[in-house]
């Protein structure tokens, strides 16, 4: 009998968790073994963070326009990383359930399942020790793992030649989502990943610090830093808060990773969040199909429009100043949610053209860090003031929407996500597309991950913009792959990966 393929790219992970309408087997979730939400170190003692009581009044829209690497340098100290922590995956509310508690937090995850975790290194900070911690949404905490600075070896296995105050690790527990999703659910832990790392963007922005983002590092290195298996629980994101430079006699010596003892046993096996785990053998293979060591001289490559449509017309997108009932930054952290109980109301079109405004202003054209690089993005629009009801691209650099389709096909699309009636009284779809055989020419099987990631970047930006405006907003990653390349007009190589309906609801 023959060996069964092993996934190498992902275009061939992607078309084969892809969803058929004629297809679909049954799927009950085993709620006996639902993954706890939270992770649990037994036996070590939490640091608890200070209370986050004032925040920043910020408008979202100066954030995301900002630039992201800031001149003045500045030391962190215990109380901006709680505001930094609360902002980015804090939790923001509770209510009662199906006779349990519910918590919810500042960021988005498919199915309320977030399987997305955060750790810090710290290296320079008042009032907090240097080492390794852990977070803990549920009791606001930071749970010591290292103690020490591992200052040199991070900047050693990240390549980064600054000096840094802090670095921090988004990682993802691949069962908290395949406990639902099965095999597709790798596609959700990078979405959800990508929510996380646009939050946590936002809060250092909003501190005004300057701090780089990493894609590609050693799997194995930061793994065995924080204590990972490799297996269950993988690391994704770091982040870098550049720092002022130490003193010649406080900079640690240097050491490679690997020569760094590797955490206890019981410490690794945190990252288990169920009693019975299910293990998918084609998460796996993508995940270590794109663990490869990256190039070093890696160039980012804009991958605009390679889905094969070409828009007829262009439309310029306008910018606007807030209105008095706009909601700030913070508060829209604060007040996110997912909500679809759309009303078939129409949007005004500057409440529109703020969102596509948005959006480009999040764009970077000099960095590793732009939310669009290996995205095509795109826009389905329907009851919008003043706007042609049709598909279009969005060119964020020429700040322009080309239109590919005239029509509304905001019910077609609803139908190709899993026949989700509710979508079709959203004002405007938002689409993240992107050439999969291209991205595995250029990036080889990683470049997966910064599609995906990207794509929940953006996806988390326009929840909060969303929420800023008063507009409701919920994310789809559930759909038939092949429905929406045939609605779209995509080419063969190319994929819908991710959708994001805003509109007029009934209670906000």
């Amino acid at each position: 009998m023959d060996a069964k393929p092993i996934i190498t790219t992902g275009a061939e992970y992607h078309w084969k968790t892809s969803y058929d309408r004629d297809r679909m087997d049954g799927h009950f979730l085993d709620w006996e073994n639902q993954p706890n939400p939270f992770k649990k170190y037994a036996g070590i003692q939490a640091i608890p963070l200070m209370t986050v009581s004032r925040f920043p009044e910020n408008s979202l829209w100066d954030l995301t326009s900002q630039p992201v690497n800031r001149p003045d340098l500045k030391t962190l100290n215990r109380d901006q990383i709680s505001q930094l922590l609360y902002l980015t995956g804090g939790i923001t509310a509770k209510s009662r359930q199906a006779g349990k508690d519910f918590y919810y937090r500042s960021v988005a995850s498919a199915g309320a399942l977030y399987p997305a975790e955060m750790y810090v290194g710290i290296f320079d900070a008042k009032n907090l020790e240097p080492g390794i911690y852990h977070f803990g949404a549920d009791n606001f905490a930071l749970t010591p793992l290292r103690s020490g600075s591992f200052l040199n070896e991070i900047r050693r296995t990240l390549s980064e030649n600054r000096h840094l105050s802090a670095s921090f690790f988004l990682t993802g527990i691949f069962f908290r989502s395949a406990w639902k999703y099965r095999a597709r659910a790798f596609r959700y832990v990078l979405l959800d990943t990508g929510h996380l790392l646009e939050n946590l963007f936002l809060a250092l922005a909003s501190v005004d610090l300057a701090f780089t983002c990493h894609y590609d590092f050693s799997d194995e290195k930061v793994g065995r830093l924080i204590g990972l298996d490799g297996r269950r629980e993988v690391g994704l994101v770091c982040v870098n808060v550049l720092g002022k430079p130490l003193p010649a006699t406080q900079v640690p010596v240097s050491q490679d990773i690997m020569a760094v003892d590797p955490l206890p046993a019981e410490i690794i096996a945190a990252g288990r969040v169920s009693r019975r785990e299910v293990v998918y053998d084609d998460i796996l293979e993508i995940y270590r199909a794109g663990t490869q060591e990256p190039a070093s001289d890696r160039v980012q490559v804009t991958m605009f429009n390679d889905i094969g449509v070409t828009p007829t017309s262009w439309v310029s997108i306008e910018k606007s100043d807030a209105d008095s009932e706009e909601r700030s930054y913070a508060q829209a952290v604060l007040h996110r949610r997912s909500k679809r109980n759309y009303i078939n109301q129409s949007l005004a079109k500057k409440k529109f053209m703020r969102l596509l405004d948005l959006l480009c202003r999040s764009a970077r054209q000099d960095g590793d860090d732009d939310p669009f690089a290996c995205l095509t993005v795109g826009f389905l629009t329907g009851n919008i003031d003043g706007f042609e009801p049709g598909f279009y691209l969005l060119d964020p650099e020429k700040r322009r929407a080309g239109q590919i389709i005239s029509g509304n096909l905001l019910e077609p699309m609803a139908s190709v996500c899993l026949d989700q009636k509710w979508l079709t009284n959203a004002a405007t779809h938002f689409l993240f597309m992107a050439n999969l055989k291209e991205i595995d020419r250029h990036y080889g099987a990683r470049g997966y991950r910064y599609a995906m990631l990207n794509a929940g970047r953006l996806g988390q930006l326009i929840y909060l913009g969303a929420t800023a405006l008063g507009l409701g907003c919920c994310g789809i990653g559930a759909l038939y792959d092949g429905e929406a390349q045939k609605l779209l007009s995509l080419n063969e190589d190319s994929a819908l990966l991710y959708l994001v309906a805003t509109g007029p609801v009934k209670r906000f």
